[in-house]
């Protein structure tokens, strides 16, 4: 009997063994697997190898076709790991609250749209935060654009300290998120966003549906919506073949196909921001038919809502013309009863707001370049009814406000912004006023290659205003305004701010520093130094 129980001990341990050796076979090979399969999207665990695409397969029954070849449509194997990245139920607590869409899945529409009224329900769940905001407009969004290197974290806090009820994050470029450990680290931050950073939606850019899927999956359980760029109108845009060149790729069947693949492997609304298609040559005139055509098809292949900036992406720096909200509210007619429909461009506070609201039927408005320099646009300030006097806080506190969330919310760890480059060029629009005077301050906020001499130039200015007895009633846009004047006729800028009299300190500045670069560069008075040179979406008034 002890021989024989001997023996089966021995078989068993032997079996055990050997299960023991397969599994580790069967691991290692499953390895070299996800290292050799780009095109499958693949990622490595330490229980093996884990597909991505098996998630795609429990929406639906297409089959997810292999990306090509081309660097700019293949998901390296470090795609995959984002997704480990990304906070489990396992991680430590986040900062961020969970997803707050209120609309449930059971909603959706066959296509992966949601409801018509998922955007005001997300704005009414929030309206406690905006205890200031007008009753008439606590379901209409009062959206921050999307803005690379503009729309950072700490400068979203800021502008939801005044009303701001939706942001974008700034345009994250969806192979390079997928791809590279760095720019996902600059652009996510894996351990949560604040929950005040909410609603919130991520914009992406990219022209292969398969990588903005992959890079859309890392981020739907910590936003309410995700976008596709098709509004940016750089040549940097037409090279990476996204933006406002991706509306007339392949006759706009490519960014149809992105959403048709998007939207019901989602979880959250698939949006997209778009323009007005260009004069094909045959007409100086916008395609407007064209147009309507391609945000039909859209709509149809499950966009859950659309932005429309009423430009053409010729319409840019000095050509930017006034936006064309008659277009906008002929699309906001043509879809109010399936999607809502935002209008972006022309405002500058929020009696351009209400009027655009009522012009147009939008549900909402976006704003990039005059909140960019006032983030508090939302407010009852600089309008009719206060004689376009600033009631609201001075740029002087916009500057040193903003400062103070970076140190909180570096730009540059997960803010989704390039750092001290970011930071210069957000105190260039805020104090631009003061820098256009005050050269010496301008030469503080260039050289502010650290947090203290960032410091060191608003105190600078705080010390002009204190000796010139500065009054923050009187300040106007000037940043915003700066092309303005060339296009737009009888413009005049209401209750203009007084050049002090006493300036507290003057320097020669070379001119060569505030013109704009003709090819390349973005057109800002000054550019480079401040690091804007691909920044805000030029056009975007």
């Amino acid at each position: 009997m002890g021989t024989s129980k001997n023996s089966v001990s021995f078989a068993a341990a032997a079996g055990a063994a050997t299960l023991i050796a397969v599994v580790w076979m069967y691991n290692q090979r499953s390895k070299k697997s996800c290292k050799s399969q780009d095109e499958s999207a693949t990622s490595c665990n330490s229980l093996g190898c884990v597909i991505e695409t098996k998630a795609v397969e429990e929406h639906t029954d297409i089959d997810v076709k292999e990306s090509s070849s081309n660097d700019d449509t293949k998901v390296s194997p470090a795609a995959a790991d984002v997704n480990n990245t990304t906070p489990t139920s396992d991680s430590a607590p986040t900062e961020e609250s969970p997803s707050t869409n209120p609309q449930s899945s059971s909603q959706r529409r066959e296509n992966g749209a949601f409801p018509r009224d998922w955007l005001r329900q997300l704005l009414l769940s929030h309206a406690h935060n905006h205890p200031n905001l007008p009753q008439n407009l606590q379901d209409k969004a009062l959206v921050v654009a999307p803005m690379v290197d503009a729309s950072d974290l700490p400068y979203r806090l800021l502008t939801r300290r005044y009303n701001t009820n939706l942001c974008f994050t700034p345009m994250i470029h969806a192979r390079m998120f997928t791809e590279k450990e760095g720019y996902r680290r600059k652009f996510w931050r894996f351990h949560g966003m604040p929950k005040e950073d909410r609603p919130l939606i991520a914009q992406f850019c990219g022209h292969d549906k398969e990588v903005l899927y992959q890079a859309m999956k890392v981020v739907e359980d910590h936003v309410d919506g995700v976008d596709i760029n098709c509004g940016c109108p750089q040549n940097i845009a037409k090279k990476g073949q996204y933006g406002a060149y991706l509306m007339e790729k392949d006759g706009g069947d490519c960014v149809v196909e992105i959403v048709r693949y998007l939207a019901p492997r989602l979880k959250v609304p698939v949006s997209v921001k778009l323009r007005i298609l260009p004069s094909d040559g045959e007409s100086a005139e916008p395609r407007f038919e064209d147009s309507m055509d391609l945000y039909r098809r859209l709509v149809d292949a499950g966009a859950s809502m659309l932005t429309i900036h009423g430009r053409t992406r010729e319409q840019r720096q000095r050509k930017t013309g006034a936006a064309d909200w008659e277009f906008t509210k002929r699309v906001v007619d043509e879809f109010k009863d399936r999607i809502p429909v935002l209008s972006n461009g022309s405002i500058s506070n929020m009696d351009d707001v209400e009027r655009c609201l009522e012009e147009t039927g939008a549900d909402g408005v976006m704003v990039s370049e005059a909140i960019l320099e006032y983030p508090p646009l939302f407010m009852q300030t600089n309008v009719e009814a206060t004689n376009y006097k600033r009631t609201g806080p001075g740029r002087l506190q916009m500057a040193e406000d903003y400062l103070e969330l970076c140190k909180e919310y570096p730009p540059d760890a997960g803010g989704q912004g390039s750092g001290l480059k970011c930071i210069r060029a957000h105190l260039h629009r805020f104090l631009h006023a003061d820098l256009q005077t005050h050269t010496i301050v301008r030469d503080a906020v260039v050289r502010s290659f650290s947090m203290e001499a960032a410091d060191n130039a608003v105190k600078m200015v705080r010390d002009i205003h204190k000796e010139i007895n500065h009054d923050p009633t009187r300040e106007q846009l000037s940043w915003y305004v700066r092309h303005r004047m060339d296009w737009e006729e009888g413009f005049e800028n209401k209750n203009p701010e007084p050049v002090p009299e006493k300036v507290f300190v003057e320097e020669k500045k070379v001119e060569e520093v505030e013109d704009a670069a003709d090819d390349g560069g973005c057109g800002f008075s000054p550019c480079d130094p401040f690091g804007e040179s691909c920044g805000v979406e030029d056009g975007d008034y």
